[in-house]
């Protein structure tokens, strides 16, 4: 017994089908909790970073408070006292040996302000190998009057931290400097008297953030109100000088890090992405501002370390999908293939009758399900299949019968046309017909009745196929007929009218046009039974539709009809162009007719060519108009042009 060869099985397909929707629904579910997850990291990590930041900055900020109330303390004494030059470089002295955290204090005086003899006074303490050294700044070359640290708080007006910088005076220490303000008061004016100086060395700073571990490779430090480092574990960044942003932008080209100082500097606190220099990978940094000051906490965690355990979950959940994707797939199959062995039983003896076996004997089952109904269904179609086939070969044999009588026809209707176009200097004659079944209702004819008057004429039948064709070729026999009684073309059509109105029980008619030229004179005399109206070009007017005052109906509708012919004269190179609607009327697939106006149109362009290229330019856009509809009426063209 033949098999039917099967790429995938029904089973296969289905056991996919079902696996797919599965592992749709565990990636979804698995991205959607990762994402929950790596939001809710994200947040614990922010908390965690806030609780850090809080406990930086209650040691950072016991440092500062201690540094601001030394200065605040010495300013009460030149306030409140006037204290020697001995009693103050006590003062000092004792306060830079009491406080380990301080690297220098000093005051310094306005001009004359603490002796009316100094214009500079500056003394300066500062540590040197865990012992106190003093300076007295009384030199000129040193103007303690343009230095930041002095010009700031006078310009301020009230106590600043000045930004880091290398105090030339002591060893070129980067150190950072609070500066608190005095005043006195003589006669009610209270008057600047010198900025009292307290500064940090940043290499303390530096040690104690270096103290702190945040994960495996997490750091801290801190930045100026400005954004510039002053203290991190890489002693170059602070030392540089630079802000955070044209440090490490120059670096990695990390252009978010410009939007991440605009962000700190505003005062606010966050955690954000960025691109971490020291790293070299992605890390997240929170930063918090301290209040007093405008510095910035920022702690940093590598991306991979803060979402490693989540990562490592995830993998394990996918591993287990997987596993668990393969012994599903597995087990459906098996379950999948044995339900389907009626169905494979089905199928090989269903792929017997598609080759042509119709005698086959199909496999039946005594199940009410699915199955079974199929089962009955196909035995039931085998039967009827039989009998279609055997009526199928009766009609095709009638068809292919018809057919080729239609194909007689045509050729017939084809012969009854004219083909053969006269060879007259005085005139250029074509016509072309194309039906748009085997046989068509449109017809053209032409001959000469005399040696000097042509006979043309068009017409279109009503409906299409084979009574058309019968009552166009009743029509042209009917011209033949009646021409030899006269040739006065009104006179025809009334003779013809009444001939195509006896007995006309299908109520067929025929619109038609009748035109008689003399050729030696121009003469054109016409009469037009409800056909289109023709376009004309003469040497003094471009194409244009040639309407006549009365309008009559087509030929067969009524016998009572008088028709009334008219006259035109042709000069030479006018040119006479007659046609059905099946060249107006043809729709595309968008059902648009091809118009008078763009007949009109392309007759415009190409009125200067042969009249063969006219039709067949007329053709070519009526083909492009269409393109690829079906075409639904005859297309029949007929035109004249006088030489004279």
């Amino acid at each position: 017994m033949d098999k039917v060869k099967v790429k995938y099985s029904f089973a296969f397909k289905l056991s996919l089908y079902i696996l797919t929707c599965f592992v749709i629904t565990f990636l979804s579910v698995l991205i959607y909790n990762y994402h929950v997850s790596k939001n809710i990291v994200i947040n614990d990590a922010k908390e965690d970073a806030e609780i850090l930041t809080k406990v930086i900055l209650a040691k950072v900020n016991g440092e500062i408070n201690i540094i601001q109330r030394i200065a605040e303390d010495i300013s009460y004494v030149f306030e409140y006292s006037k204290p020697t030059e001995n009693q103050l470089l006590t003062i000092l002295k004792d306060v830079i040996k009491s406080y380990d955290g301080m690297y220098s204090c000093s005051v310094a005086f306005e001009p004359y302000m603490f002796d009316k003899t100094k214009y500079y006074f500056n003394p300066y303490f500062y540590k040197q190998n865990n012992s106190v050294k003093y300076l007295n700044n009384e030199d000129k070359n040193y103007n303690y009057f343009k230095s930041n640290w002095y010009t700031i708080p006078k310009k301020l007006n009230t106590s600043t931290w000045i930004e880091p910088y290398f105090d030339e005076r002591a060893k070129n220490i980067l150190m950072l400097t609070y500066s608190f303000p005095f005043f006195t008061t003589t006669n009610g004016e209270k008057k600047l008297s010198g900025v009292i100086v307290c500064s940090i060395d940043l290499k303390w700073l530096e040690i104690f953030l270096n103290s702190i571990k945040v994960f495996k490779t997490g750091y801290v430090f801190m930045l100026s109100a400005n954004g510039v480092f002053i203290g991190f574990e890489n002693e170059n960044y602070y030392k540089s000088g630079k802000d955070i942003s044209s440090f490490l932008a120059k670096k990695r080209g990390n252009v978010n890090l410009k939007e991440l100082k605009k962000t700190m500097i505003s005062k606010q606190t966050g955690i954000e992405e960025y691109y971490s220099s020291t790293l070299g990978k992605k890390c997240f940094i929170s930063y918090q501002p301290l209040e007093k000051t405008g510095w910035f906490i920022c702690v940093v965690v590598s991306e991979d370390e803060l979402f490693s355990n989540l990562n490592i979950v995830t993998l394990k959940l996918f591993i287990m999908g997987l596993v668990g994707y393969i012994l599903t797939l597995v087990t459906i199959i098996i379950l999948a293939n044995k339900m389907t062995i009626p169905l494979r039983s089905l199928a090989s003896a269903t792929y017997k009758i598609g080759k042509g076996d119709l005698n086959v004997k199909l496999p039946t089952f005594s199940t009410t399900d699915e199955i079974g109904v199929l089962s009955q269904s196909f035995c039931i179609m085998q039967e009827s299949l039989i009998k279609y086939i055997a009526n199928l070969q009766e009609t095709t044999v009638a068809k292919e019968k018809i057919e080729k009588e239609l194909s007689i026809a045509r050729e017939i209707q084809q012969g009854l046309l004219p083909h053969k176009f006269p060879n007259l200097k005085q005139i250029d004659l074509y016509a072309t017909l194309i039906p748009a079944r085997e046989v068509g209702g449109d017809l053209y004819d032409f001959f000469f009745i005399d040696e000097k008057h042509l006979c043309f004429a068009i017409g279109d039948v009503s409906g299409k196929g084979v009574p058309s064709a019968l009552f166009m070729a009743i029509a042209k026999t009917l011209l033949r007929a009646k021409i030899s009684l006269t040739i006065d073309p009104a006179k025809i059509l009334n003779a013809m009218n009444e001939d195509l109105c006896k007995e006309n029980e299908s109520f067929m008619f025929v619109t038609f046009f009748l035109g008689i030229l003399n050729i030696e004179t121009g003469l054109l005399e016409y009469c037009n039974a409800g056909h289109n109206p023709p376009l004309i070009h003469t040497t003094k007017k471009d194409f244009y539709y040639l309407h006549t005052e009365d309008a009559h109906p087509p030929l067969g509708i009524g016998a009572d009809v008088n028709y009334v012919g008219n006259r035109l004269k042709l000069l030479p190179e006018d040119i006479f162009f007659l046609y059905t609607d099946g060249v107006t009327e043809a729709m595309n697939i968008d059902n648009i007719p091809f118009s008078e106006e763009k007949l009109l149109d392309i007759l415009a362009k190409k009125k200067d060519e042969t009249v063969e290229n006219i039709s067949n330019n007329v053709k070519m856009a009526v083909a492009q108009h269409v393109s690829g509809a079906i075409q639904s009426d005859d297309i029949t063209m007929f035109i004249l042009k006088y030489n004279g």
